[in-house]
């Protein structure tokens, strides 16, 4: 099973993902009580302008670890136990 080399980036990458997830799982409830709104439209704005900021944050960094990955800009391979 091959793996994609690390780069500087790599890092970021899985809790960019993960917060992501976690906000759209939160947006998602937030909308299954519409006939009960929890929050006021504007907080409800307000949080789906914070799920586009980590939406272009997560592909900012998806392309930086490509473009790295295209020039060779690699970590070196953890050492095998």
């Amino acid at each position: 099973m091959e793996t994609e080399p690390n780069t500087r980036h790599s890092a970021q990458l899985p809790p960019l993902r993960f917060s992501l997830n976690l906000l759209y799982v939160g947006r998602m409830l937030l909308g299954m009580s519409a006939d009960k709104p929890l929050l006021a439209d504007e907080a409800v704005e307000a949080i789906d302008e914070y799920i586009e900021a980590v939406t272009d944050e997560l592909v900012a960094t998806e392309l930086v670890h490509e473009a790295a990955l295209l020039v060779g800009d690699t970590l070196p391979d953890a050492p095998q136990p």
